[in-house]
């Protein structure tokens, strides 16, 4: 990543659902029940306690922007799940007053970088991150934060043709760790 703190980030589905099921432990600083599946996972620990970093740092800032789409609620939505669905709703009401003043404006330049997700340089991604990054772009978002672990492999690549840095919580907390103080 750059020096630079990504401002505008976008919230991959993976991130809201993790934000809704380890809720008690990012927003109330509850512990993990001993056995949970994100110990199975080698970087699941280190990937949960950055997001509850970020988040304590987020929370009453203004000069951090959040973005899902309308391609994310549909994701929610098709998991099936009314209680994902309605908690994802409210993330959106939060995001929405900065989302209102960018949806209808976007760039020429963010319209090129987001039509170029169609080419065949982007052939190893699934349809679905496809549409998030694109919603990301034209949202003129600097950040993708994803808990999955492929998707960022390919961030060297999708930050220099769409300019938009791919990380999970780690990474972005490292860049945005030795700047906590200051928010």
């Amino acid at each position: 990543m750059t020096g630079v703190v990504p401002g505008r980030v976008f919230l991959d589905t993976s991130i809201l659902q993790t934000l809704q099921d380890y809720g008690p432990y990012i927003y109330d600083g509850d512990s993990i029940p001993f056995g949970d599946h994100i110990f199975g996972r080698a970087d699941g620990p280190a990937n949960l306690e950055a997001l509850r970093d970020i988040v304590r740092v987020w929370s009453g800032h203004g000069q951090f922007q959040l973005a899902i789409s309308r391609n994310s609620l549909q994701e929610v939505a098709d998991r099936g799940h009314s209680g994902y669905l309605q908690w994802a709703l409210e993330v959106a009401d939060y995001c929405e007053n900065w989302l209102t003043t960018v949806t209808d404006t976007h760039t020429p330049e963010a319209q090129r970088l987001a039509t170029m997700l169609g080419s065949g340089a982007f052939g190893y991604l699934g349809v679905k991150d496809r549409q998030l990054i694109q919603d990301a772009v034209l949202l003129g978002c600097d950040a993708f934060l994803t808990f999955e672990r492929r998707l960022p492999t390919n961030s060297g690549h999708l930050k220099q043709r769409l300019r938009i840095e791919v990380v999970q919580p780690t990474s972005y907390w490292n860049l945005l760790a030795p700047w906590a103080g200051l928010f």
